[in-house]
């Protein structure tokens, strides 16, 4: 008699357990779509127009030596290479021109944000 007991009490704690999860889950679902919905706060612009951005060698090497590059605000550049230089000091690059798409891809702002690629022309 012992034993089918033993069992109903399992499946109950078993239905308990399960149901608790099921009341957590969509909670925590609901918490982790608010925050994405937020905008970020004290949201920065980094550029107003094409020439406020500037390509640089993004990580070590450059596209000339099997890197690639990165688009920044122009009034960051000096810094960022400083830090680059620094950070990078001792480092080996390759004697071998990159194949990396950034290569080959012009700076420009797209709604506040320096990036790489191809600006869409103007209407």
């Amino acid at each position: 008699m012992a034993p089918p007991r033993r069992r109903r009490i399992a499946q109950v704690f078993l239905a308990l357990a399960l149901g608790a999860a099921s009341f957590a889950a969509p909670r925590a679902e609901a918490k982790r779509s608010r925050s994405r919905a937020k905008a970020p706060a004290g949201g920065t612009v980094d550029c107003k127009k094409d020439t406020d951005c500037v390509a640089v060698v993004d990580d070590c090497c450059p596209c000339s030596e099997g890197g690639k590059q990165r688009a920044i605000p122009k009034k960051d550049q000096a810094g960022y290479e400083k830090d680059r230089r620094k950070r990078c000091e001792g480092t080996a690059c390759t004697e071998v021109m990159s194949q990396d798409a950034t290569c080959e891809q012009k700076p420009f702002c797209a709604a506040g944000i320096c990036e790489l690629g191809e600006p869409a022309a103007a209407p």
